[in-house]
């Protein structure tokens, strides 16, 4: 999972009254021989390496020395009593390939944050995270990989975890046939925010998601995905999350994407729903 896209929905829900973009797998294409020799890895590509705007951490890593910088702007609209909105940018995450093409290392930098509910006005900054990722493996059809991040509580006051974050992800991808692709991520997450007291507290989220996605043309994709969480907040349940969109590469080193989500689970009276647009450079 994104780690700004975590904090961001994260954030969302401590600002109610009551109380966080890989992702897709590489576009497939018809099946090498059944050799391993044969077999080539599948990452490479913009759009098979860049994780936004879904749920779902892609399997691929940035490629040996390369650097990409993925940013997006996300407009959340909470409905319900007390409710309002949620403006993110620039959701930046940059990502450095390492001397191992299967290895990356990750920087979340803080995003701005401005949230009007219940006609009040605040603004802030989300926490600083780090991060590593790594291709475990592919085969024919198949890829498979991990990611782990961190946050630390840096951010603005009401906007903070207020303590440090941690995730582990299992990532994978399936080519289905020449068109459709599936993937998905395990997400396994201790994380913290204020209770209705406003102290601090932990709790643990397992996240997993999985996304359908059909490439046409060969630069672009759609995609369809469902994500669940098993707590959202301190103090909350669970709740479900469906995230559509489409991404386009501009070339290989320019991509382009535009998302739209709901979650249809009512927490504290309330649901959401959202609106992004993103920009990714790889070089």
């Amino acid at each position: 999972m994104r780690p700004l896209r975590l904090a961001l929905t994260l954030a969302v829900f401590a600002a109610l009254p009551a109380v966080a973009r890989a992702q897709i797998p590489p576009s497939p294409s018809p099946s090498p021989s059944s050799s391993p020799s044969s077999v080539s890895d599948p990452c490479g590509s913009i759009l098979s390496i860049v994780t936004r705007p879904t749920i779902t951490t892609s399997v691929c890593t940035v490629r040996q020395r390369k650097v990409l910088l993925e940013t997006g702007y996300t407009n959340t609209t909470t409905t319900g009593r007390g409710g309002g909105y949620t403006a993110s940018y620039p959701q930046a995450l940059a990502r450095f390939g390492s001397g191992d093409s299967q290895f990356e290392y990750d920087i979340v930098p803080p995003s701005a944050n401005v949230v009007n509910f219940g006609g009040t006005r605040t603004s802030g900054t989300t926490d600083l995270g780090f991060g590593v990722k790594s291709e475990l493996g592919y085969n024919a059809r198949a890829s498979w990989g991990a990611n782990a991040f961190v946050t630390i509580p840096s951010g603005s006051p009401g906007f903070t975890a207020g303590a440090a974050q941690y995730t582990g992800n299992f990532n994978w991808s399936y080519t289905v046939n020449p068109t459709i692709g599936l993937s998905g991520t395990l997400g396994f997450n201790s994380l913290a925010g204020l209770n209705v007291n406003n102290q601090v507290k932990r709790f643990f989220s397992f996240i997993p998601s999985i996304i359908v996605s059909a490439y046409y043309p060969a630069n672009s994709y759609f995609f369809a995905e469902y994500t669940y969480f098993s707590q959202a907040g301190v103090g909350l349940g669970g709740r479900s999350l469906f995230d559509y969109g489409f991404v386009h590469d501009v070339g290989p080193h320019l991509q382009l994407d535009i998302e739209a989500g709901v979650q249809p689970t009512t927490l504290n009276g309330q649901r959401l729903h959202y609106i992004g647009a993103g920009i990714s450079f790889m070089n």
